[in-house]
């Protein structure tokens, strides 16, 4: 291989995507990692390698993970990402082939809040996005999953982790830092997060999608 590219763009519905073309591997990351430190890029670059080459593990990528955990939704939103009006339409409230997010809220919400969480309105991604499992969007009231847990495969609480997770985005609003900037995860996010019962297992899981 004689290099590699660089690229930052707005995607949606991934954090990445890679290619190798005449010998130069061309990485394209969220621009959200245009300001990530050199240790973040150079793990993703050999995450990204190694799984083209099938192999495992990975590598290190624990500082590439540390970051993707500390990402705000709203870097999701930024100005000029990709969204078409069609994919939009395809956002689905219905449920899934194997799982339903309407059963997996119900049972989220009993457990945790007591039954007093109103319901969002609960959608399937239109693609199989890897990096980005879920998102809530405070303004409309929406939470959107990755169709990637539509799967026999996958366990059912590994859906609930998630939806756990984005339901706290809705419960504690978005909080700020002292310099006023936004703060998403904040220490009283990541400890409720924690109260999920399986919370170390179901963060395993997702690192293997």
């Amino acid at each position: 291989m004689q290099g590699v590219r660089v690229e930052f763009k707005p995607f949606r519905a991934t954090l990445y995507s890679f290619r190798i073309l005449y010998g130069v591997a061309h990485l394209k990351l969220h621009s959200a990692f245009r300001d990530a430190p050199e240790e973040v890029l150079y793990e993703a670059a050999h995450l990204m390698l190694n799984k083209r080459r099938g192999a495992r593990p990975y590598g290190r990528r624990e500082a590439f993970d540390a970051y993707v955990r500390a990402l705000p939704q709203q870097v999701f939103d930024m100005p000029g990402a990709r969204r078409s009006s069609q994919r939009a339409r395809d956002e689905v409230e219905v449920p899934g082939v194997y799982r339903s997010l309407a059963a997996s809220f119900d049972r989220v919400n009993m457990n945790y809040f007591g039954g007093r969480m109103p319901r969002p309105r609960l959608c399937w991604s239109p693609v199989r996005a890897r990096r980005i499992v879920g998102t809530y969007q405070e303004h409309s009231d929406r939470m959107v999953l990755t169709r990637r847990l539509d799967s026999l495969h996958i366990p059912e609480f590994v859906l609930d982790f998630v939806m756990y997770h984005e339901l706290l985005h809705k419960a504690l609003g978005t909080g700020r830092r002292g310099d006023g900037k936004r703060r998403v995860h904040g220490p009283e996010f990541r400890r409720l997060e924690r109260r999920f019962p399986r919370y170390r297992e179901a963060e395993e899981w997702l690192t293997r999608l």
